[in-house]
């Protein structure tokens, strides 16, 4: 099967403000949508284990139905990359920082507003730390935007896809241009692509998933796809799998 996203890790710099925004929204949220299979936990570059989330932190939690009282603050760590299959930092300074640490997280790191639904998907999430109460409420707003997207995407990707090798027309990438595909023992020749797409259509550039809606030489029509963030190729599994 194609790999699945299920531990997430959010980043920021003390894990007192950001990052246990973002764990404790995403947890609220998983729940209360009974999304399955997926958890998420928080840790900081430059954390003081044992450290609560600030006052303001919690009060605008509070507000919004998170309760962030028993957070306590820790330290990025092997384990804890290990663990997770995506790994969302708030500022492009924390990817920076983490990769040269940590270079076997390379490849499943990306800015949380990589998923927002509104504005644009490069900036930062501003840190409110030593701010006001409405510095945290606006972080608190930017962060619950991003989750919202990344829990579509999530529940998007509930969709069973399996796993495929894709080959591509020399000279092209091949998310851009797919000639066939190998799915179990059997060899599939695209002879059309129908329909290219992305996850959201808002900037390709930053998307995670390319699809591909092709024809091939069975007289079949397939959709595939290729997941920037993992480097691979899945094909959407129809209701019916039926070989000649």
């Amino acid at each position: 099967m194609a790999r699945q996203i299920a531990n997430i890790l959010f980043v920021c710099t003390g894990n007192i403000c950001r990052s246990s925004f973002a764990e404790g929204l995403f947890t609220q949220v998983v729940g209360r949508k009974g999304l399955k299979g997926v958890t998420a936990d928080s840790a900081g570059l430059l954390a003081l284990p044992g450290n609560s989330a600030t006052y303001l932190a919690q009060r605008v939690a509070t507000e919004h139905g998170v309760d962030l009282a028993e957070h306590e603050a820790k330290s990025v760590s092997k384990d804890l990359v290990a663990w997770s299959d995506l790994i969302l930092v708030m500022e492009k300074s924390h990817q920076d920082a983490l990769l040269p640490v940590f270079p076997e997280a390379a490849g499943k790191i990306l800015l949380i507003r990589h998923f927002a639904r509104f504005g644009s998907r490069r900036r930062g999430i501003a840190d409110p730390y030593g701010l006001d109460y409405d510095a945290y409420r606006f972080c608190f707003l930017d962060i619950e935007d991003a989750i919202s997207g990344l829990i579509e995407f999530l529940g998007s990707s509930s969709i069973t896809f399996e796993a495929i090798r894709v080959s591509s027309y020399a000279g092209y990438k091949s998310n851009e241009s797919p000639r066939s595909f190998v799915w179990g023992e059997r060899v599939f020749n695209i002879t059309r692509i129908v329909d290219h797409w992305y996850d959201g259509s808002v900037d390709a550039r930053s998307e995670i998933a390319n699809y591909f809606k092709v024809q091939a030489d069975d007289g079949g029509t397939y959709i595939i796809r290729y997941n920037r963030l993992f480097d691979s190729w899945a094909v959407l599994i129809p209701e019916s799998r039926e070989f000649q």
